[in-house]
């Protein structure tokens, strides 16, 4: 499910959607089946006719679409093949960059056979354009001028412009200007600049401010011209607000993601009155009422691409200036077979339902910072600032339940009745929670169990701690609520399960079995040794995906059927880019603590790896050639091979092993297993992951009994149908990270399906249970 949407709660029953729309309506399309479309601007003859200018990865296209329902193309002109384009106007002129190079492209747009165009060639390549009020042209990220601004007269001379100034001390992804000051998004600086250009021989900074990403992709400035409003294309990336009616003091005012922990990417954005229009990839196009811009809210969405999440798929760009009210928008690849598109939507969205607040301590009157105030039934959330005041809205009028909740304080639910284009002021005044102490033991049987790891956790509160020399923990302040309870130490199976603790039900006890395993909740000492590349090292962590060409490189989750969300994986920084932390130049490798089957009867071990391969430079890049190994040592100092994943056994996903040991390696203590993942000349972009391991004794659980115990639950990540196979009846159950349980069901041997369709995007645990033991993963709902 993706966006606002209600939820119904009836054990579960719910109403979602994969693609779906809010307040604006398809009134019509075009495909393009071979080619991707790029950017979009619209045009108006003196006739009245309205035309989409589309750019496409293969040329220019002139559509007519004053009859929505009926798109009619007027014209192409093939160019280079490019990615990029990018198109404005200038009276009957359309101007056209792209960096596939041969110069900017002047089309005359009275004449609709496409026959009256030239190429300008003072620069080769350029990767945006705009035309202010006065004809001026503003060229950014040329091949020339340090990828600045080029400043061109296209007025007194549509067909051969005149070069009247530059701007040259950052390179410029895109920009636009109004009157005398230019707004420029520099995207490796990761700040926005406003530049006084009266006198375009002599352009002056008048300040700049960084963007919440540092990845400034476009900037837009309001109708009067108080605020200026950005986007940062990265994974999970912000609209961002920002009041710069005094330069010298920028200040950012709000900033807003759509499918909030989705890790979309938004593109760009254009000031529209009071509404700001966003092409947001693969969330399609996006509207936020920007009527206070320090309380942006989102009104309407038409998702016109059918995948999720991070990635450069679906809508590139979106115009919403045509006189008729439609909005025209450019699809890469959202069409039939994956065709660019042209899509037109008409209106149907008004101002938002703001409401405001300040939340308070009960007890003593004093503002609470970072309270957190929920809307039920939507997924809007939104938090108390520094005076304890905060600002949130819906898009439709109604009667609502809002939660206000912070770590150490009572939730407290107000009604609000929500009304169109008015400002509701609700406050709230939380009772603080009384703060109690708990004990626990961790034990192997009778035997105490010293320096386990030991974390109670969920939404609000973190407690973490290890067992003394008797097995015992404690905490001198907890409040009452349900817990993840995770507690573990090498050379015993890790525990994971629910607790409610309160004043009266304040001790615990835990007991883990002996055994080999680690599934990366804890940090047990696994070691990086000879490693010889340049980045990409071996990190545990919860991983950040990556993606490249749309594959996932850097694995989105951990593997499914463990404790938590940790893996151990190459590289892990949160970029959204393949190239970004990738392993390069050589090898990385990692060794387990040591592990004794002395005492094994038949060991087998189990794992799951990631290993993902391709891109490099070249043309035609030259064939991957990378491989991950996993290898085990005995005692004596032998090593062998127990699994080698290379470019011929692809599957950019987790898989599962499962090795009889003794037929690789007799069995010893003092063992360690081996990692090693590389990146061979010449260097091609290459992830690797470990996760869920395990040693397992035939002689205590048969091989069959032990997988028959394990349910089989994909896919993971799931859209909207979650499948389990389980051998046996079984109990499952899916909860939040708040501890609320969302869906229960009664499992029977085979498959089972789950409608999970109503789950917000984000991760959750599944909780099953049947008469051998409880077991509990992470899934993660897109």
């Amino acid at each position: 499910m993706k966006k606002l949407v209600t939820l119904l709660l009836i054990f579960v029953s719910c109403i979602a959607f994969s693609q779906g729309s809010l307040n604006l309506n398809l009134l019509g399309s075009l495909d393009y089946p071979n080619a991707d479309g790029n950017d979009i601007w619209g045009w108006k003859s003196q006739l009245g006719s309205e035309y989409a200018l589309v750019g496409l990865t293969t040329g220019f296209s002139v559509v007519d679409v004053s009859i929505p329902s009926n798109p009619i193309e007027q014209f192409y002109i093939q160019g280079a093949n490019s990615t990029w384009r990018d198109i404005k106007t200038w009276n009957n002129y359309a101007y056209v960059t792209t960096e596939g190079g041969g110069g900017l492209l002047i089309v005359d747009l009275s004449d609709m056979t496409g026959n009256t165009y030239s190429y300008f060639e003072e620069f080769d390549s350029a990767h945006n354009i705009y035309i202010d009020e006065n004809g001026v042209a503003y060229i950014f990220g040329s091949n020339i001028s340090n990828g600045g601004v080029l400043f061109y007269d296209v007025n007194s001379d549509p067909w051969n412009p005149q070069l009247i100034g530059s701007w040259e001390d950052e390179y410029v992804h895109d920009g636009m200007a109004r009157g005398d000051t230019l707004w420029l998004a520099c995207i490796y600086a990761g700040v926005f600049y406003g530049v006084d250009v009266s006198d375009k021989s002599n352009p002056i900074n008048l300040g700049s401010h960084p963007t919440p990403n540092n990845f400034s992709h476009n900037i837009w400035i309001s109708d009067d011209g108080n605020y200026v409003f950005t986007t940062d294309e990265v994974s999970g990336g912000y609209l961002g607000a920002y009041d710069i009616s005094d330069m010298s003091n920028i200040t950012e005012v709000d900033r807003i993601q759509s499918s909030p922990g989705g890790g979309v990417v938004p593109h760009n954005t254009h000031v529209d009155g009071n509404f700001i229009v966003t092409s947001y990839y693969t969330d399609g196009t996006v509207v936020h009422d920007v009527t206070y811009p320090n309380n942006m809210v989102e009104v309407a969405y038409y998702d016109s691409y059918s995948g999720a999440g991070a990635g450069f798929n679906g809508c590139w760009g979106t115009y919403p200036f045509l006189d008729s009210d439609i909005i025209i928008s450019s699809e890469m690849n959202s069409g039939p077979n994956g065709a660019g598109q042209l899509l037109i939507f008409n209106r149907d969205y008004q101002q938002a339902c703001y409401l405001e607040g300040n939340v308070t301590d009960a007890s003593n009157g004093s503002s609470l910072i970072n309270a957190n105030v929920e809307i039920l039934t939507t997924s809007i959330t939104s938090n108390t600032n520094l005076l304890g005041n905060y600002n949130t809205g819906v898009a439709s009028s109604g009667n609502y339940q809002v939660i206000f909740s912070m770590p150490g304080y009572v939730s407290q639910t107000l009604q609000a009745t929500l009304t169109n284009g008015i400002v509701t002021v609700l406050d709230a005044q939380l009772n603080p929670m009384v703060p109690f102490s708990m004990n626990g033991v961790v034990l192997d049987g009778t035997t105490k169990i010293e320096d386990a790891y030991v974390i109670l956790e969920n939404n609000d509160f973190v407690f973490e701690t290890m067992t003394n020399q008797n097995g015992g923990f404690g905490f001198s302040t907890i409040y009452e609520s349900t817990y993840n309870v995770t507690v573990g130490k090498w050379g015993y199976i890790t525990y994971c399960g629910t607790a409610y603790v309160s004043p009266t039900a304040n001790t615990l006890t835990i007991n883990l079995l002996s055994g080999y395993y680690d599934d990366f909740s804890f940090d047990f000492g696994w070691m990086e040794d000879n490693s010889t590349a340049t980045s990409g090292f071996w990190e545990r962590g919860i991983p950040n995906g990556t993606t490249y060409n749309g594959q996932i490189f850097n694995p989105e989750v951990d593997a499914s059927g463990d404790c938590g969300q940790y893996a151990l994986v190459t590289g892990n920084l949160d970029s959204g880019s393949a190239g970004t932390d990738d392993i390069d130049d050589g090898m990385v490798d990692i060794n387990s603590p040591e592990f004794d089957l002395t005492s094994y009867e038949t060991p087998y071990i189990k794992f799951s790896t990631w290993f993902a391969n391709g891109g490099g430079g070249g043309n035609p890049p030259p064939a991957p050639n990378d491989s991950m190994i996993v290898l085990i040592t005995d005692a004596m100092g032998n090593m062998v091979t127990l699994k080698e994943k290379t470019v011929n056994n692809l599957m950019y996903q987790w898989e599962e092993t499962l090795i009889k040991i003794e037929d690789y390696i007799m069995p010893t203590s003092q063992m360690h297993l081996v990692i090693k993942a590389t990146d061979s000349n010449p260097g091609h972009l290459v992830e690797a992951g470990f996760d869920s391991f395990q040693i397992i004794d035939s002689a205590s659980v048969s091989i069959n009994e032990f997988l028959n115990n394990e349910i089989l639950v994909y896919p993971n990540p799931i859209k909207s149908t979650l499948f389990i196979n389980v051998e046996s009846n079984t109990k499952i159950k899916i909860i939040d990270i708040q501890g609320r349980e969302l869906i229960t069901n009664q499992l029977k041997i085979g498959q089972n399906s789950i409608d999970v369709s109503c789950l917000l995007p984000g991760i959750y645990m599944l909780i099953s249970q049947n008469k051998h033991s409880i077991k509990s993963q992470s899934i993660v709902k897109l």
